[in-house]
């Protein structure tokens, strides 16, 4: 259980770091009024228990930890990027009920880009055998 200070600290976190929760230490102190070596005493603390993540460069990051001591779910590490699903993933049991009823949606394979052949590499071996010899040997110096 976190003591005063430290959920003071979290919501602070909560507030002003954005969704992630990150701020700098030195921005945390100015927003507490507390002296940065007292601060640093507490997250240091509070990294040994895992309610935060203490970077080297002195950024501060809730962990998943503190966001349930706040009461809250922890954000999801790919929310906000780019081509991510803005739905919440689907339960394997509702897969199955999606499957049963015959809705399953199939999802495009990528289409690799294919390179316009002509005429001449478009033939295979097999096709060369009704050509006379001169004509192969034409074909195989063209190329």
């Amino acid at each position: 259980m976190p003591t005063t200070d430290e959920k003071n600290i979290l919501k602070t976190l909560e507030e002003e770091g954005g969704k992630l929760g990150e701020l700098h230490e030195v921005k945390i102190s100015k927003f507490m009024g507390l002296r940065l070596d007292y601060l640093r005493s507490i997250l240091d603390s509070m990294g040994r228990r895992d309610l935060i993540d203490v970077f080297g460069n002195g950024k501060t990051k809730i962990a998943d930890k503190g966001w349930r001591a706040l009461g809250k779910t922890p954000p999801s590490p790919w929310e906000g990027l780019a081509g991510a699903k803005e739905s919440k993933p689907e339960s394997p049991g509702d897969k199955y009920k999606r499957w049963l009823s015959g809705k399953a949606k199939e999802e495009p394979k990528e289409e690799r880009p294919s390179k316009e052949k002509d005429e001449s590499e478009s033939l295979s071996f097999d096709s060369y055998a009704d050509f006379s010899m001169e004509e192969r040997f034409k074909k195989w110096r063209s190329k």
